[in-house]
């Protein structure tokens, strides 16, 4: 057998274990619910009545800004503080010592003496009195309690009166001392300001400045005209030096006719087209006259003539170009040499006018500074002078009718709900500590065997001795039914040679006496011979709740009687009783005996079914005395009375004296709903006697 484990504690708790725990301790439930409500009246009578007066101020945004300069500190739109902020401050100030002497002074000034302005004073006030927020507005409640409600009243305007007055003299007092503050920085501001103005002003004088930005723009233009001159002489340059270089290499390669064409010189066309027309005729009068003629020999004199004029004036125009060449390469030197003289003019320009913008700048700032301050001075000269207040008193505290403690209906809902709340964990937790098996998942869990049925719970109204009548009288009850259930379970577990159960339990009250008796009927119901054998000879009940003698019966046949001649039919069909026969002082003996043996094999012959009662096998050991003559024994388990660890070790006994335990019937179940409205819907819905309540 696996060890138990543990029961399912709070933190597996379903709603059907739940709703049996607190059946299972409605007492505790009741009684702990029961006290806290009567607890709570009595309190709630005899308490002190208190009373709250609730005066109501309004935190406006700042009537004035004193100061927002940026050197000194930032300030937003609302004060010194953000506005949460702020608001918590003011309510702690509220509460603060001295807001709280100050009212116990003019309290003490009107006449009363329930609080002094002394330590004991300021603690009782203080305890009395609470400041807080209305959500989402810049309204704050300021709240007195008092038994007496028209010093409550009282004291919550005194409050907001300190407070608002305190409030005032403090801007007062810091306007006053920012405008002193300010007047100061005024001056000094001034001083500065007409420092910077004369540094400016020599600055200029010195460097004989006009327009000092005029003078910059002037040169940078300078400086840019030059950098595109120079940029162009660049360009041209080398466009020309690289014609220079093509008009070499045709003059070199004698390519004089190719020259001609490249030069935009009046003469030398005109030298081309006559070198042209003078060849035209040459070629007419040598064709014409021979070359000998005189005619031809002028012409190629003079065609040779035009050749060396053309020769020559290519090569003056080749050397007309190599001349430019020189001449730009010359111009792009001076402008390089201005260039380099206009850079440093515009570095030194550059250099004052850097100079002169921060002896501006630092003029500027100051100028800006002290026209700040002076504003500001205003302002605060205004805030100062009109005294400005950003507490306002809304609505101002009245004599409250109503205590508001103590809080009956408030009260009551506590105590009830703390009632309910406590009075289940008690009584959940009584449950938990309690041992007792109360589910078949507590069965299986802790004693890992099977369970082979519930029988349901019969009401109180039939006494224990009757309680088998049920099943005989009312064969369509849940109980009988209940019963039938076991026996089908036990068919399954059918032992080849003989059906011989023996019924015991972990201790006294359980009801095995009931079970046997109930599954002994439904045996016979069934139409099986069926004899149930009472073998608890310490504390037999099976002839009583028959309504039989008790001898002869089971310890008669020990002694030698016929075992067939001491048994009683009752009037069911296929049922009959052995009784335990005559008292005896050795019963674990008897049990154990040779005979007894002998005479369960022969009313084995003669009957299918053989029930033995026997006395509880977690207190003696009688039952383990017929176990080994049993064919299977079956434990009864009373719901919420059985302990495990009893069970668990009454488990463990039989286990160990080798008796087969086919499983746990669990006695005194509650059904569910279900399970009745079913049963009155099957039955004929006639009141029946012990007919169980639904869980």
């Amino acid at each position: 057998m696996s060890a138990p484990t543990k029961r399912p504690g709070l933190t597996g708790l379903d709603l059907r274990t739940f709703r049996e725990a607190l059946l299972q301790q409605r007492a505790t439930f009741v009684g702990f619910l029961v006290a806290v409500v009567l607890a709570t009246v009595v309190g709630t009578l005899l308490a002190t009545k208190e009373y709250t007066a609730v005066a109501l101020i309004q935190l406006m945004p700042r009537a004035g800004s004193e100061v927002d300069v940026t050197e000194v500190v930032s300030h937003d739109a609302a004060g010194y503080l953000e506005a949460r902020d702020r608001a918590r401050t003011q309510i702690q100030i509220i509460q603060s010592r001295s807001v709280r002497l100050a009212v116990l002074e003019r309290y003490a000034e009107l006449g009363h003496d329930d609080m002094k302005p002394d330590q004991d004073g300021l603690d009782a006030l203080g305890g009395n009195l609470s400041a807080g927020p209305r959500e989402d507005t810049q309204l704050v409640e300021i709240r007195v309690v008092h038994t007496d409600p028209e010093r409550a009243a009282i004291l919550a305007n005194l409050v907001a009166d300190t407070y608002q007055t305190s409030n005032l003299d403090q801007r007062t007092d810091a306007a006053q001392q920012t405008r002193v503050w300010i007047e100061g920085k005024t001056d000094a501001a001034k001083r500065s300001l007409d420092e910077a103005s004369t540094r400016v002003m020599a600055f200029k004088e010195q460097n004989g400045l006009a327009d000092i930005d005029e003078a910059v723009d002037g040169i940078t233009s300078r400086m840019a005209s030059l950098q595109q001159a120079a940029s162009m002489a660049n360009t041209e340059r080398v466009l020309l030096e690289s014609r220079l270089r093509e008009l070499q290499k045709r003059l070199d390669a004698g390519e004089v006719d190719l020259l001609v064409g490249m030069f935009d010189d009046p003469a030398l066309k005109a030298m081309a087209r006559e070198r042209a027309t003078t060849m035209t005729a040459s070629a007419e009068v040598l064709a014409r006259y021979g070359a000998l003629h005189p005619e031809h020999q002028r012409t190629m004199a003079h065609l040779e003539k035009l050749e060396g004029l053309i020769a020559a004036e290519v090569e003056r125009n080749v050397e007309s170009e190599r001349s430019r060449v020189s001449t730009l390469y010359r111009q792009e030197a001076r402008i390089a040499s201005e260039l380099e003289q206009v850079k440093v003019e515009l570095l030194e320009q550059q250099r004052m006018q850097e100079a002169y913008t921060t002896l501006k700048g630092e003029e500027e700032r100051l100028r800006r500074l002290y026209g700040s301050l002076g504003e500001r001075g205003a302002e605060v000269e205004l805030q100062a002078s009109t005294r400005l207040n950003d507490v306002r008193i809304v609505d101002r505290a009245i004599p409250p009718t109503r205590p508001s403690k103590p809080n009956k209906l408030l009260n009551l809902i506590m105590a009830i709900g703390v009632g309910l709340g406590g009075g289940m964990g008690l009584a959940l937790l009584r449950f938990r500590i309690d041992d007792a098996l109360v589910n078949p998942e507590d069965i299986e869990a802790h004693l890992a065997v099977s369970m082979l049925g519930a029988i349901p719970t019969i009401g109180d109204e039939v006494p224990p001795d009757e309680r088998v009548k049920v099943s005989i009288e009312e064969p369509r009850s849940l109980t009988a039914e209940a019963f039938r259930g076991v026996r089908a379970v036990l068919e399954a577990f059918a032992v080849a040679g003989g059906r011989r159960l023996l019924v015991t339990s972990c201790g006294m009250g359980d009801g095995k006496t009931h079970v046997i008796a109930g599954l002994a009927i439904a045996y016979a119901r069934l139409g099986v011979p069926t004899l149930l054998v009472d073998a608890d000879l310490r504390r037999p009940r099976v002839h009583t709740v028959f309504g039989l003698d008790h001898e002869p019966g089971l310890s008669n046949v020990v002694e030698g009687s016929d075992p067939l001649a001491d048994i009683r039919h009752i009037g069911i069909d296929n049922l009959w009783i052995m009784p335990c026969g005559t008292r005896i002082d050795y019963p674990n003996e008897l049990l154990s005996s040779p005979k007894l043996e002998a005479a369960l094999v022969t009313l084995a012959e003669r009957f299918h079914v053989i029930l033995i009662d026997t006395p509880p096998a977690g207190l003696v050991h009688d039952a383990l005395a017929l176990a080994r003559n049993a064919d299977g024994v079956i434990l009864v388990i009373r719901r919420g009375k059985t302990e495990r660890e009893i069970a668990t070790k009454t488990v463990e006994i039989l286990e160990k004296s080798g008796a087969k335990l086919l499983g746990v019937v669990l006695n005194d179940v509650p059904p569910s709903k279900a399970a009745v409205k079913y049963e009155q819907a099957y039955d004929d819905g006639a009141p029946r006697r012990g007919r169980p309540k639904s869980s």
